[in-house]
């Protein structure tokens, strides 16, 4: 062997070593999902099916959903703007695969993929869809397909260091259709968590310590935030302790974060039940942002604190035309910003246009490599340079806690432990109505009895604005848990500004109005 060839194989073997170290960086999941920043998706970029759609070629297969397969210079422009985390999906039951066999060409694609974003200091999330229907008529040969194909990924990609990491599918939704049709699957073991991680970790090499991803039924926050406790949802095990758990953020779907976006409005008349339907197409008021607070805390809480950081997997909006400019740039701005500022929260932007839109709502188009929006392409930069207005500072130590956005014609508000001192109604009268109960505010005590108090516009205090100010002393009441506000007689001649309470120890609370007014000046300079 000459000097020569032995060179080689010392430099080739140093770089597997230094590989090798690199991945073993002692980083905790926590940790290596701080470093990766924020997400953005390639799409459905192999996600559709040659032989229904009728395309015979690679490029028609990855354009069908109007995604596009990146080069070095277009993935140089999604880092440059601040995305340091690829999230590339595939689905897995159609001509990428070729009996039972992955297809080379796109063994041959995911390298080349992975080799360009680890060379640009990024990250791969490397994904495969579920499809309910393939599940459904393939039955448990389904199961045979998805761990072949894992076996495989494993085998072929087994020594790329810690910038690569698995997701075990999205959008899986046979859980529930297990729990619905239970004599058709009668193996529990269609639970395929534990045989991903199993697959993984027993092909060794780098993949023993690999970032492993977890997705929830569906992917959907609000089905499993609803049906928590119902599903019995319980984090596999793995020796290594490297998972991470994936859900997407389109919260509240009927919301504003979807295509189409309606809020029912209910009612009821002497004809019976009805339900009108608006489109949403503003997103900000301060119930936006305690939700989405509440939200991001409740992942906290049932993950990150448990060790499992969480990867959303797909967070955005549409981007187009009937939604306020305004409304899109305070909903990516905070939500961006919280998962950016909480540890283990890494958020992935969805960005791929709909088939029926002709490519109008892209944020970044990948085929000239221009934003459709300066001010979102400022957002996501200053984001990923931790330039944003930080959530946490905005708190403060507090007895007073207001609710100034009605629910269906009521405030209310939840103590829960804390002790209710004093509550204030402020309302506005169109016609004097001091004979009649015009108002009904309700609470509990401590033994969850029911407390409720009638008032009379007489018994609020006239205020210089022309609003009247109720007080209601619950000091000698014992009140707990909550305070609500309800219009009586007479409403459609006054109108409920807001409840505040009083409570007898100080407690953490959010400045939302500050909040908001400093989120609106930051992205409108």
């Amino acid at each position: 062997m000459s000097n020569l060839h032995i060179i080689l194989i010392i430099i080739v073997v140093f770089s597997l070593i230094l590989d090798y170290l690199s991945f073993n960086s002692k980083k905790t999941s926590i940790q290596l999902v701080n470093d990766m920043g924020i997400g953005y998706n390639l799409g459905n970029t192999y996600n559709c099916c040659n032989i229904i759609e009728g395309k015979n070629s690679e490029y028609e297969e990855i354009k069908l959903y109007g995604a596009i397969f990146p080069t070095k210079n277009k993935l140089k422009e999604i880092r440059k703007n601040g995305f340091k985390t690829i999230r590339f999906q595939i689905l897995y039951n159609n001509n990428n695969f070729i009996k039972g066999k992955i297809n080379s060409v796109l063994i041959y694609k995911i390298k080349e993929l992975i080799n360009l974003i680890i060379k640009l200091d990024m990250y791969l999330i490397l994904s495969i869809k579920h499809e309910k229907q393939f599940w459904f008529s393939e039955g448990m040969k389904a199961k045979d397909k998805y761990i072949n194909f894992w076996n495989q990924v494993a085998n072929e990609l087994i020594n790329y260091n810690e910038h690569l990491v698995f997701e075990s599918m999205y959008e899986i939704g046979y859980l529930i259709y297990l729990d619905r049709y239970n004599n058709y699957y009668e193996d529990k073991d269609f639970y395929l968590y534990q045989d991903f991680i199993n697959i993984i970790r027993d092909s060794g090499g780098l993949n023993i310590e690999r970032l492993l991803i977890i997705d929830m039924i569906n992917s959907d926050y609000d089905l499993n935030l609803l049906n928590f406790d119902y599903i019995e949802y319980k984090v596999p095990k793995d020796p290594y302790n490297r998972l991470a758990i994936s859900v997407y953020y389109y919260f509240p779907f009927e919301d504003f974060n979807s295509l189409n976006v309606f809020e029912p409005i209910n009612f009821y008349d002497s004809y019976g039940y009805y339900e009108i339907i608006y489109p949403l197409m503003k997103w900000g008021l301060s119930q936006d942002y305690k939700n989405i607070i509440s939200n991001f805390e409740y992942m906290k809480k049932n993950f990150v604190d448990k060790g499992f950081p969480v990867i959303i997997g797909e967070v955005g909006i549409l981007n187009d035309y009937i939604k306020k400019n305004n409304s899109i740039e305070q909903l990516l701005y905070t939500l961006f910003s919280m998962s950016y500022e909480y540890d283990g929260i890494l958020p992935c932007l969805w960005d791929i246009p709909m088939v029926s839109s002709n490519n109008k709502n892209f944020y970044f188009n990948k085929e000239n490599n221009e934003w459709s929006n300066d001010k979102h392409q400022k957002i996501f930069n200053a984001i990923s340079k931790g330039k944003f207005i930080k959530t946490f500072d905005y708190y403060y130590q507090t007895n007073l806690e207001s609710e100034d956005i009605p629910y269906y014609g009521y405030f209310s508000i939840y103590s829960g432990q804390k002790r209710i001192i004093k509550i204030f109604i402020n309302a506005r009268f169109y016609k004097h109505l001091d004979n009649y109960y015009v108002m009904t505010v309700y609470s509990s005590a401590k033994d969850h009895s029911y407390l409720d108090f009638n008032l009379k516009e007489k018994d609020g205090k006239r205020q210089y604005d022309g609003t009247t100010i109720f007080t209601i002393d619950g000091s000698k009441q014992g009140l707990y848990y909550y305070a609500q506000a309800s219009a009586w007689f007479g409403e459609e001649n006054m109108i409920i500004n807001n409840l505040t309470v009083q409570y007898e120890e100080e407690y953490l609370y959010f400045d939302y109005i500050s909040y908001q007014s400093d989120i609106l000046k930051e992205i409108n300079s």
